[in-house]
């Protein structure tokens, strides 16, 4: 079963952030594993003039975990028992906005396809090899070795893959705001294809 790169068809980076200072470390949500207790996860919108842009947002990438909003949740857990969610306390200028979880991917694997990809290493550790990639392309039958449909992607942790599952259930829901692919071209060659609701 084939894999997609999920994300969101407007680039919320930078509209919320996480404290760090007052959270868990968020590179607990990126290591693949389950959390056993409930984290502390203080994010802020980082402008005003972001507020209505974020409390429409479907999925929101942050300096720490990835916050979905309470459609999105209900969706994936009703489809998926390979993602765990948190309560978390997002704040614009002391005032509180309900409606956003944190998203815990347990599962971790091997995504991409380093043949057909272009990448630099920017470490020399054979063991973890941590890559910049130029185009990033997912491995084919992707989730056939595995009885998961949404895992954090192991070469760029980042990166969310869903099966094909995953995707029809989120098309057939209507979310709208959200993107699958099954490559990224960060070249002028625009070689992703990508699909849209």
């Amino acid at each position: 079963m084939n894999g997609y790169i999920l994300t969101t068809t407007q680039n919320t980076h930078g509209w919320v952030v996480y404290e760090n200072d007052i959270s868990t470390d968020y590179q607990n949500f990126f290591k693949g594993d389950f959390i056993a207790s409930s984290p502390t996860l203080f994010y802020r919108v980082s402008r005003k003039t972001y507020l209505k842009k974020v409390e429409k947002a479907i999925l929101l990438e942050s300096s720490g975990p990835e916050l979905v909003s309470r459609r999105l949740k209900e969706v994936l857990e009703a489809t998926s028992k390979s993602i765990q969610f948190f309560d978390a306390e997002l704040f614009c200028e002391g005032e509180k906005i309900e409606g956003f979880y944190a998203a815990n991917l347990p599962y971790k694997i091997n995504c991409v396809d380093i043949e057909h990809s272009e990448f630099r290493l920017t470490n020399f550790d054979p063991q973890d090899p941590e890559y910049m990639f130029y185009y990033m392309r997912l491995r084919d039958n992707l989730f056939k070795e595995f009885d998961i449909d949404i895992v954090r992607c192991r070469e760029m942790h980042r990166c969310i893959v869903v099966n094909e599952k995953i995707k029809k259930a989120l098309f057939d829901a209507g979310l709208k705001g959200l993107q699958f692919s099954d490559s990224i071209d960060m070249t002028p060659q625009e070689r992703s294809i990508v699909e849209r609701i």
